[in-house]
């Protein structure tokens, strides 16, 4: 007993009952331990991403004005949206193709709340022209993860469709050749217009390289009065980069000024001039691809692709071995009712039709009709078809035939 209790309150205590035992087991042990990890844990990284910026935050790579590790058409897009904007210039000016420390961030942002500052590509403090200079000079150069550009592609008949046509679809070797290019049609306008940014693919083959950045043998003009460019105003320009070599030519136009009302319409927008290759063979197939387009708020909406073709209205052979005279194919009866017959005639006695392909006058592919048994004659069905000017593009075992057909009404 503690002798420093006094005597009357010794009994008092030792007759205290004793305080009931707690019991904790080992699963409440290492609840308890982990809940105070993750108290822990949380408190620590809060505190770091508190003191911490955004790591996008720190550096641009100039040209790269949407920041996601690739520079491209949709980095001239946003570029327009900040155009004329200006802000603290970076420490050092440069566009070379490095990360650039950012410095002070601008005051305004885009929609999606990435920075102006990523605009300023030579980091002189103002988007201008200059600025976009830097997108062609580091066109295509990439850094770090490249997050996939987010597109909007619909379907014809139930969205607006991004329509390429050829002004005349027949050609010939070494033709310098128009492509005309439009947005919406009536009935199916384009509301609230700022830009569009698409890839237009072709054949390489067919199409003459156009070296370095000159985009001779590709290149493209706004039709007069265009709903997109302004009724007697240039109030949109256009950027246009050729890939000869993967044959892609992507393509960005944009309203000048993100200040001035977007315009809404349907129609015309402008043309191709493409220059054709020396020798073709079948029919040159070119389509739109990869379409974002946007409001001045960055909104989107689906926009359909579309595809067109040129021939050279002459016979022509891979092997580039000598073929029967052109007389010597025969289609008919032309014009024809629901069926046309394609025959080969003495001269081409040893040929047999393997495939025949009807084609739009726009290049548009109909259908694709196989022979089970190759031989001299064939025929073709044009049920069903409204009447007009059609294509024929008829596989041989000795070569390929273009021809054209017209079909009449009933």
């Amino acid at each position: 007993m503690n002798s420093f209790i006094p005597e009357k309150y010794e009994k008092m205590y030792l007759m205290r009952p004793a305080p009931g035992a707690i019991f904790v087991s080992e699963l409440q042990t290492k609840r308890s331990l982990k809940r105070e990890i993750i108290k822990i844990l949380g408190v620590v990284v809060l505190s770091f991403l508190a003191g911490m910026p955004s790591l996008h935050a720190q550096e641009i790579w100039p040209g790269d004005v949407n920041n996601n590790g690739i520079v491209n058409n949709i980095d001239v897009l946003y570029w327009a949206l900040a155009k004329d904007a200006s802000g603290p210039a970076r420490a050092e000016v440069s566009s070379e193709w490095t990360a650039q420390p950012i410095g002070e961030l601008w005051g305004q942002v885009f929609p999606d709340g990435l920075n102006f500052a990523y605009a300023d590509c030579n980091g002189d403090g103002a988007v201008t022209d200059d600025d976009l200079a830097v997108i062609t000079a580091n066109y295509r150069l990439s850094h770090g993860l490249v997050a996939p550009d987010e597109y909007f592609l619909g379907n014809a008949g139930e969205d607006p469709v991004l329509k390429i046509q050829a002004a005349d679809p027949l050609t010939e070797s070494g033709a310098e050749e128009e492509v005309l290019l439009s947005l919406g049609e009536e009935g199916d306008s384009i509301y609230n217009f700022f830009g569009i940014a698409f890839v237009v693919k072709f054949d390489t083959e067919y199409i003459k390289d156009s070296p370095g950045s000159s985009n001779q043998n590709f290149s493209f003009a706004f039709t007069p009065d265009s709903w997109i460019d302004g009724q007697g105003t240039q109030m949109a320009k256009e950027f246009l980069f050729v890939d000869d070599e993967n044959g892609v030519a992507e393509m960005a136009i944009y309203r000048k000024n993100a200040a001035d009302p977007v315009p809404s319409g349907a129609g015309a927008v402008g043309k191709f001039t493409i220059v054709m290759e020396d020798i073709i063979v079948g029919l040159v197939e070119l389509n739109t691809d990869s379409i974002r387009l946007i409001d001045n708020q960055l909104e989107s909406v689906k926009i359909a692709p579309s595809n067109t073709g040129l021939a050279e209205d002459s016979l022509l052979v891979d092997s580039r071995e000598a073929m029967p005279e052109k007389d010597e194919v025969l289609v008919y009866p032309n014009p024809a009712g629901d069926l046309i017959t394609i025959e080969l005639k003495s001269a081409a006695a040893d040929a047999r039709i393997q495939k025949v392909s009807l084609f739009t006058m726009s290049g548009q592919l109909i259908d694709s009709l196989n022979a089970s048994r190759p031989a001299a004659k064939a025929m073709a069905s044009l049920n069903g078809l409204p009447q007009g000017l059609y294509l024929l593009k008829i596989e041989t075992d000795r070569g390929i035939f273009l021809r054209k057909a017209v079909k009449m009404p009933r």
